[in-house]
């Protein structure tokens, strides 16, 4: 199996600018943008690229055409509900297409049945999951891989969801801070994006764990005063009356409440290192250093 037309799905949001310019960069594929018709957002590399638009209710048939002749998909916006993610894999099956990588990217293992009860998106992803295994026994030429990373690192620090906050320098650690879960930054995860592409048949239809680095709160404290040359302020919650909390805001509705309840869960269940499936020598990735990263961010966000 080999892939070389790749089309990519929310090319201009957070996660998939960076995929977008790890495709481009890679040098081997022909990459086609989808949109809907009523996006005015320019995905970067307009002169390497194609783009098409679609209605933007997604009609199967019309997803169906855009995706004939394609080798592989690569979804990454978070869709509303799970029956829009698997439109994507009813189209690219009977389009032909061989690998849909869905939008998965995850914080959390959403196979766990905690994680499930708590969030609705990650039961939303299992089922994904469960119906790309249906297709794929049903069409034996598609396939798929789902990328779980663990926390968006980089992004996660500049946006205060890890509950580092640069501006106050103020800490909320969970527990002791001494749990260690694997983060990814984006560039990290654009480039297992690729290698998944690059190596179609040790990967197909198969759940991925990666990281950057596997890390403690405590270690990113450290590293963020060492980038900073100051102490910041610390408090100590507890991760069960945490979720507690959080959880009754979101069964009211309150969308930070969930984010809130995706952060608990990645920092105190998010080590990948002993999962069967991560995947860091089977997709040639290495760790990266986390005073790196760190001060990176620090620096970046000093010259804004």
């Amino acid at each position: 199996m080999s892939i070389v037309k790749v089309t990519l799905v929310g090319a201009t949001g957070s996660l998939g600018a960076p995929i977008l310019d790890a495709l481009v960069d890679e040098g081997s594929f022909q990459i086609t943008v989808l949109q809907r018709a009523s996006s005015r957002a320019k995905p970067g590399h307009l002169d390497k690229i194609r783009t098409e638009a679609i209605s933007d209710g997604l009609p199967i048939d019309e997803l169906t055409e855009k995706l004939r002749g394609q080798d592989a998909v690569v979804v990454c916006y978070r869709a509303k509900d799970s029956s829009e993610q698997i439109k994507f894999g009813e189209a690219a099956a009977a389009a032909g297409v061989k690998r849909l990588i869905p939008a998965d990217f995850g914080s959390c293992d959403s196979s766990g049945k905690r994680e499930r009860e708590l969030v609705k998106l990650f039961d939303y992803k299992q089922k994904i999951r469960e119906d790309l295994l249906r297709l794929s026994e049903k069409h034996p030429g598609f396939s798929w891989t789902s990328l779980v990373n663990g926390h968006f690192f980089d992004w996660g620090l500049r946006e205060s969801f890890l509950h580092f906050d640069l501006d106050a320098r103020r800490a909320e650690i969970v527990d002791d801070g001494n749990v260690k879960s694997s983060q990814a930054t984006l560039a990290q995860i654009a480039r297992a994006t690729v290698r998944i592409l690059q190596r179609p048949e040790e990967t197909k239809n198969r759940m991925l764990f990666i990281q950057s680095f596997c890390v403690s709160q405590n270690e990113v404290l450290r590293s963020l005063e060492k980038a900073m040359g100051v102490k910041w302020e610390v408090e100590y919650v507890d991760s069960e009356k945490f979720i507690r909390e959080k959880k009754a805001l979101a069964d009211q509705g309150n969308k930070d409440a969930v984010e809130d309840l995706v952060f608990v869960l990645g920092a105190i269940n998010g080590n990948w290192e002993q999962k069967p499936d991560f995947a860091m020598d089977l997709l040639g990735l290495q760790n990266e250093d986390l005073d790196t990263i760190v001060q990176q961010v620090v620096s970046e966000r000093a010259a804004n």
